[in-house]
């Protein structure tokens, strides 16, 4: 081979290898540099991902922590509305019924009296918690009672209108004693059926 020609082909040669090396060392540099910004960004992402799950998981517990707080105290609402509401209704059933036994060592118109009184304190404590809770019972629920409230207060009226009246002396209203004489029979009639869906509904309510 000609030496002019093997010169000019180590001339042309030449430069484009040191063309491709240089291209390839730009390119390995370049993509150096996009691995570790690559990387960074992983890294940092992982972070803030890392972050905003443990955000989350902080929202979560403390949710977790007011609907238990919640629940325990709708539980607690729950069974000092039950335990109120028997004993209202136990001291109305007593006051109510057309046969007592009285006491020896007390006149009957005194231990009426103490019946009357036992009802009524019974009755506004109920009422009282009642209206101190309402913001944790659901809509039906709060139905519910106002309407046992309602058949309660009916039966107590109708009794106690003649009580008063024989405290006075006065005994002559018929349809007043007639009244006094039937409140025991809207007990099962009326205020029963009530009870038994206000404990469906706890149950309910319960279970979820």
């Amino acid at each position: 081979m000609n030496i002019n020609i093997l010169e000019a082909l180590i001339y042309s040669i030449i430069p484009t290898l040191i063309g491709l090396y240089i291209t390839e060392k730009v390119k390995g540099n370049v993509k150096s540099n996009f691995d570790k910004k690559l990387e960074n960004l992983k890294q940092e992402h992982s972070k803030d991902i890392t972050q905003f799950q443990a955000e989350i998981n902080a929202l979560k517990t403390k949710e977790n922590f007011k609907f238990t707080k919640l629940h325990e105290k709708r539980l607690i609402v729950f069974e000092n509305i039950y335990k109120l509401l028997n004993k209202t209704l136990k001291e109305l059933s007593v006051y109510v019924s057309p046969v007592k036994f009285t006491p020896q060592d007390i006149k009957f118109e005194d231990y009426e009296n103490n019946l009357q009184i036992n009802y009524v304190n019974a009755h506004n404590e109920f009422v009282s918690f009642f209206n101190d809770n309402k913001i944790y019972l659901n809509e039906t629920v709060i139905g519910l009672i106002e309407n046992y409230l309602n058949e309660v207060s009916e039966i107590y009226n109708d009794y106690s209108a003649n009580h008063m009246l024989k405290n006075m002396g006065d005994n002559s209203n018929v349809e007043i004693r007639t009244k006094a004489f039937t409140a025991y029979k809207k007990m099962p009639e009326k205020v029963n059926p009530i009870k038994k869906e206000i404990e469906n509904k706890f149950r309910e309510i319960l279970e979820k």
